[in-house]
């Protein structure tokens, strides 16, 4: 077996073994291998659902939030845009076309759309395009079906938690670049292989949340340095930051209920401690979610 991303043959089982089929508490009933490429650090599995089939229809967001009411994706999603306003800054939207591929309902681009020159919503499930429509976006399926009228003339490109679920990574950030003009930035942001919390928690964390049937891929920095670099963008262009997202009483839950989404709270876990544990893991390129920032 070789890897997909850059052709290694030091290629290794990394786990197999049930993995999460959709929300938190499902799995899968067979065994999964997960697999690692020792040089770029990319970890995936064989693809389960055939991609494009799957996330056009609603059995994607059934199978992993039990909705595909719009009022519920706003319920879900909403409380995401501050981060990602904090992964991307907001100056760089006001006067900017701005596209977002894998946008859903675009609750992120309601907060965008006030100050950006034109708005390109990307997004598969039909159900969420007739919303993007009726909000008066440039609305497309995929970004490749938007270069016709967007190639090299948007400044701004955002993507989180869509990356991990293609077939083809590297054609997802060559339609990014060629979607850019050039100068124009992109953003792209995924969970990592590395996070703290793996190598505290084991076989129990990558059971229950890392490893998915809807994540093909799970990515290492240098494996995307590297794709980025294939596709054209110029290595000092390309830049990481490193985001940890969930809190000390999330892994303190791990430890005492080996579940995810079980949080302590205690007097003891103030914002200063909390702060530190986020900072330290970041710091030290340990956190639960990468971002990838690209200048054409």
């Amino acid at each position: 077996m070789r890897c997909k991303i850059c052709n290694s043959s030091n290629v290794k089982e990394e786990y197999n073994g049930l993995i999460r089929d959709g929300g938190l508490g499902r799995y899968t009933k067979k065994n999964v291998s997960m697999y690692r490429c020792a040089d770029c650090g990319v970890i995936w599995h064989e693809k389960i659902y055939k991609a494009d089939e799957y996330y056009q229809t609603d059995t994607y967001r059934n199978s992993l939030e039990g909705t595909i009411k719009e009022s519920d994706f706003y319920k879900l999603h909403d409380k995401e845009s501050l981060a990602k306003l904090t992964y991307t800054g907001t100056e760089i939207y006001r006067d900017s076309v701005v596209a977002d591929i894998g946008c859903g309902c675009g609750a992120f681009l309601d907060y965008v759309n006030g100050v950006a020159k034109k708005v390109v919503a990307i997004e598969p499930a039909e159900f969420y395009r007739e919303v993007l429509n009726r909000k008066g976006f440039y609305t497309y399926s995929y970004a490749r079906e938007a270069k016709d009228r967007f190639a090299n003339n948007v400044d701004v490109v955002t993507s989180f938690d869509v990356i991990e679920h293609v077939e083809s990574p590297q054609d997802f950030l060559l339609d990014v670049y060629e979607l850019l003009k050039v100068g124009g930035r992109a953003f792209i942001g995924t969970p990592t292989e590395t996070p703290i919390m793996r190598s505290l928690l084991g076989k129990m964390y990558d059971m229950k949340l890392l490893f998915s049937t809807q994540h093909i891929w799970i990515f290492s920095k240098e494996s995307l340095r590297m794709m980025a670099d294939k596709v054209g963008f110029l290595p000092q262009n390309i830049k990481f930051k490193y985001y940890q997202r969930y809190g000390i009483g999330n892994m303190l839950g791990w430890l005492k209920f080996q579940e995810p989404k079980k949080d302590i709270q205690n007097d003891f876990i103030t914002k200063t401690l909390d702060d530190v544990w986020k900072r330290e893991s970041e710091k030290q390129e340990l956190a639960d979610y990468i971002v990838l920032e690209i200048e054409k």
